[in-house]
């Protein structure tokens, strides 16, 4: 496989281990997931997994509309929820209005259907569905420069089947995962808040064998990361928050650890 950036095929960078926002870059085509948006719209592919605060906060705030030019847009993709808030608006339309009324017109918001794929230049999204406690769009990406795909998760429940078999049934090369909580304890309490547990990705590894899983986006309750890190190298998790691979998915480096 040919290096094309800076001596590696992909980055994964994350703000924080407990914050929802993911920087994935393939080859040249970059993805700001549940994220701050970028001033550079040709450059970036922004997307929302879905509307809760915690994963719509960073783009929502201001930073990059005024580097536009008068003619530029920032689009984000996002969940084409139409869920009724009133007789007249529905959850979609409130977001959408929100992001005009904090941008002044200049970040629009694109609906996704669940399983609707978008071609940008050499780059296909899909939008995948899963179930959590309102509608979440999963991205599962597909560059046609590279030899492997990626999916970012969202907040999802893990032990829910259906979840589980559109996951398996794209088989990503990299998972980037939502991971909440621990404890065996915690089991009932993740299913009921409709989250990620780690012993859901310890089985859903070893149904997907090949695929790297990166877990992200974890409780703020478990601020020990020695021991967290101790669960994750146990079970052969990625857990950095700079990533870089090179050749191919199983030559990757912590470029910078938590």
């Amino acid at each position: 496989m040919s290096d094309k950036s800076g001596g590696s095929i992909a980055k994964i960078e994350f703000h924080a281990p407990y914050h929802p926002n993911v920087k994935l870059r393939i080859f040249d085509k970059y993805f700001s997931i549940d994220g701050a948006c970028s001033n550079r719209f040709d450059k970036y592919i922004h997307w929302l997994t879905h509307f809760h605060f915690d994963h719509i906060r960073s783009s929502v705030a201001g930073g990059a509309d005024f580097l536009l030019k008068q003619n530029e847009n920032i689009i984000i993709f996002a969940p084409d929820d139409r869920t009724p808030i009133s007789d007249y608006s529905t959850v979609f339309d409130v977001h959408k209005t929100l992001y005009q009324y904090h941008s002044k017109g200049k970040r629009l918001l694109i609906p996704v259907r669940e399983g609707e794929k978008i071609y940008i230049n050499n780059t296909v999204v899909e939008a995948v569905s899963l179930k959590h406690s309102v509608q979440n769009n999963a991205i599962f990406i597909k560059n046609e420069s590279a030899d492997f795909t990626a999916m970012v998760t969202g907040d999802w429940l893990g032990s829910d089947e259906e979840n589980r078999e559109a996951i398996i049934s794209r088989n990503p090369s990299i998972l980037i995962s939502e991971c909440r909580y621990f404890r065996d304890e915690n089991y009932d309490l993740t299913c009921e808040r409709m989250h990620t547990h780690v012993n859901d990705l310890v089985a859903l590894s070893e149904l997907l064998p090949d695929t790297v899983i990166i877990p992200y986006h974890i409780s703020r309750t478990f601020s020990n990361l020695d021991y967290i890190k101790d669960i994750f190298d146990k079970h052969g998790f990625v857990f950095g928050k700079k990533i870089l691979f090179y050749e191919d998915i199983k030559s990757y480096e912590i470029t910078e650890a938590y």
